[in-house]
Parts: C-alpha cells; structure tokens; sequence
C-alpha cells in the first residue's frame, strides 16, 4: 500500500506498519469486513497507554477501506447540537462523493468531561443509532467519565510495546529519512520510552546529527513527572533545554500546563519587567497553541512549547527569590465551584431556544446576560417583581420558577 499515515518522521505504510499490536489490527479488519458485508456492529472502542497506534490505526484502517473520516476530538464540538448536527448524519449516510463515512471520537475519555449538557446521552444516541462504522479511541476504558459507553461497544486493546519493537521502528524511519543517529542512541531511546512509540519518535528527531549521550540530549523520560517539580524546572531554570524537556515529561494536556504556568509566574517572580516578559512569551505560545488547532498543523506545538517553558524560564533578569506556595489555576476553581450555578444557566437557556431562536450556549452567553440587565433597570424604576415575574413568563414562556430565578439573580 502506497499511503503513509503519521506526523513528522513518523511514516507507516499502512496497518501492517503498526508494530506490536497485531491482536488489535486484525480485529479492527475483522470489524471493517462485516460492515462492508452489510452487518450491523457495534462501535470499536480502542483503548490503551499513549503512543501506542490506537488514532494512527483508524486513520490507516478508513484509507485501506476508501472511508471518509469524520472525527471529533478534544480541540471539537462539546455540546449535543453541534454532536447532533455534525455526527449523527455521518454515522447514517454516505460522504457527497459516495464515499462511506466512519466516524472517528478519539480522546473520549479526555473529551467526556467537557462536555455540555446533554452530550453524553447524544454520543450514546450515536452509538445505538449509527449504521456506518464508529471508532473510539481512549487511554483508559475504566474512566468513569465515559461509564455511558460500557456494554454498547466492544473494546479492543492496544497494548504498551516492547523496547525491540521501538527500536525496529526507529531503525526504519532513521533509514528511510536518511538520518543521522548512532545505534546506540536509537537503542537508548527506544529503551527509556516506557513502550510510546510516539515520543520516542520525538526523541529520534531530536538526537539527529548529535554526537553527545543520548542521556544528556533528552533525558530520562518520566511521564508523570509531579507538576511542582515541572514549574521547579521552569522557573528556576538559567537554559533552555531543561524547561523544554521538562514540560514534554508531564501528562498535563498543554492548555491545563499552561494555566498552571499562567498562575503562578507572579509567585515566582518578583520584577514587574520580569513577570511582564513572562506573560508576553505565554501569550504567544497560547497564540500558536490556537493556531495548531484552527489548522490542523501540530507542528506549531513545537514553538508553543518552547516558548511556554524556555521562554518564560528565559524571561527572568533575576534570579526568583520568592518561595511562595505554588497556587492551583484559578479559572479551574472558580469553573469548578460555579459548576451548579452553569448548569441551571444552560438548563433555562435550553428552554428558552425556540422562543429565541438561538443555541443554548449562545443564549447563555449572551441573552440571559442581557435579560438580567433589563430587570435590574426595570426593578430600579420602581417596576413590581410579580409584574416582572408575569412578563417575562408571557412573553418568553418560562415557568414562574425560573422567572422567579432570574428577577433574584438580576437584583
């Protein structure tokens, strides 16, 4: 097969270049041969450690069957209308050029916790409903964020990979790039990359035309290396290569390390010209950040990690002298603690779309903000609250609860 699937080095010919998981590709070709023969089946869901093949493998299998791929994945659509406007006809009908459509859900269980109200039960209505081929992909099929799905899929496993089979990864990406890499080095990687494919992919193109230990050049890999210690290697830092290597050891998602960063830069440092240069390199990294996820183009990770690590290290004149407890992000805190209060919001939204003609979201956003500031004039021109009360109910629908709610918000 001609087609190569993958990012950067990474190139396989096909799902018979996914190494150490011959299990899990046989059963993902067994799925797609009965849909192709007419068979109803239920949803896959591919599930292991990171790094491992599971997204590589869908795309590979929808370009070995000449499926569309239509995929929602963390960076997409949360809430039930845009899961139901953008899914649910895929999972039921054919691409405009006749092409059948699968529909691909990767990172659901890092997806699950965001979503909206009611997108949950939309993605089951998917799942019972769909007549084109779903594929799922997460990290843990115990995560109770996606207990939903148990018994309505079947799961195939994507196990850790061997250290050999690394190595014989690398050692045909190295030749077939025509890289520069000792042995010894793909040998060392492929030994300290704890079975992800993906990073050590990473490393090899970093070691590229080095001379130094491999050691040295990317460190002893520590996935779940303790965030106070990651902001430690930041902050604290006087290079550029300790920050850099520091924030790609950590499991945290690139947003939710950059909050932490964005937190605690007045913590550790003391200047305002320092904590100024700080902010403008997290802007610009927050900057490409975005810009990898409007198109698609992750090699713009590249400079937003650098520039959220080494920058912000490099951004000091001083060394931080402040030992000021390192601070939770507060946006998450405060997302956490307004939880209920969002809820009931959205829920009074959701009833208020056909009389506004508007989404949910957006009508919680926007005219519910606005509905509250026309109470709370009318309730300073002396206007009654049962009068209020009885409007906004004649007017918009709502039962005397809600409308109730709403004047008491607004005072």
């Amino acid at each position: 097969m001609a087609e190569k699937y993958g990012s950067g080095l990474h190139s396989v010919e096909g799902l018979d270049g996914i190494i150490g998981n011959q299990a899990a590709v046989s059963q993902l070709r067994m799925f797609a041969s009965e849909i192709v023969r007419g068979a109803r089946r239920a949803p896959l869901l591919l599930h292991g450690p990171p790094g491992v093949g599971k997204s590589a493998s869908a795309h590979l299998l929808a370009i070995e069957m000449g499926w569309n791929v239509v995929e929602l994945n963390s960076s997409d659509y949360r809430d039930r209308e845009s899961i139901r406007r953008k899914l649910l006809s895929a999972a039921t009908s054919r691409s405009v050029f006749g092409q059948r459509n699968m529909v691909l859900l990767d990172e659901i269980d890092e997806l699950a916790p965001r979503f909206d109200h009611g997108a949950g039960a939309e993605i089951g209505s998917l799942v019972g409903s769909a007549k084109n081929p779903v594929i799922l992909i997460a990290n843990d099929m115990w995560d109770q964020s996606i207990s939903f799905l148990r018994g309505r899929v079947e799961p195939v496993e994507f196990k850790r990979l061997a250290a050999e089979d690394i190595k014989s990864l690398l050692l045909r990406i190295s030749g077939a790039n025509r890289m520069s890499v000792k042995t010894g080095h793909i040998e060392a990687i492929a030994t300290r990359s704890n079975g992800d494919a993906r990073s050590a992919i990473n490393d090899l193109s970093v070691v590229d035309g080095c001379n130094g230990e491999v050691t040295e050049i990317i460190g002893m890999r520590d996935r779940k290396s303790d965030i106070f210690s990651i902001l430690d290697k930041i902050f604290f830092a006087n290079t550029l290569s300790g920050p850099i290597r520091a924030a790609a050891t950590t499991d945290l998602d690139n947003d939710m390390l950059m909050k932490w960063i964005e937190e605690n830069i007045p913590n550790r440092y003391a200047s305002v010209g320092d904590i100024a240069s700080a902010f403008a390199s997290l802007s610009d990294a927050s900057a490409y950040l975005t810009r990898a996820h409007r198109a698609q183009y992750y090699t713009y990770w590249r400079y937003m990690g650098a520039l959220m690590s080494g920058g912000v290290a490099l951004s000091k004149r001083s060394y931080p002298s402040s030992m000021k407890r390192y601070a939770f992000p507060r946006l998450i805190r405060e997302l956490s603690a307004t939880k209920q209060s969002r809820r009931y919001e959205y829920d009074m939204a959701d009833r208020l779309r056909s009389r506004l003609h508007s989404s949910a979201r957006r009508i919680a956003g926007n005219e519910l903000r606005m509905l509250e500031l026309m109470i709370r004039r009318s309730l300073s021109q002396g206007e009654p609250k049962a009068e209020l009360v009885g409007q906004l109910c004649g007017m918009y629908g709502l039962e005397e609860s809600d409308a109730v709610s709403l004047v008491k918000r607004a005072q």
